[in-house]
């Protein structure tokens, strides 16, 4: 998982568990995991997070939650391709 976030961008918190990515010094993609019951893998948190210049929550927004890892990184990564954060695989042809 540490490499798959690396190569899109974030970095990463605590191996497996957290990743981040700042959209903007205001906003930040945030990547979960957690171990659950009944799970073998980690579930997954995905949402994007805002924050006012004063440092206070302004707002957030979760995308996914407790997903694999295989839909957590294809949510991630379509998200990354619909805001222009990453180029789609097409371009680069």
């Amino acid at each position: 998982m540490d490499e798959h976030f690396l190569a899109l961008g974030f970095t990463v918190g605590k191996g497996s568990v957290v990743y981040v990515k700042e959209l903007s010094h205001l906003t930040m993609l945030v990547v979960e995991g957690e171990r659950k019951r009944g799970y073998a893998t980690y579930r997954y948190t995905f949402y994007k997070m805002s924050y006012l210049p004063n440092g206070d929550r302004k707002h957030e927004k979760v995308y996914l939650k407790d997903a694999s890892p295989k839909k957590v990184l294809q949510k991630v990564t379509s998200f990354l391709m619909y805001i222009n954060k990453i180029p789609d695989e097409t371009e680069s042809r």
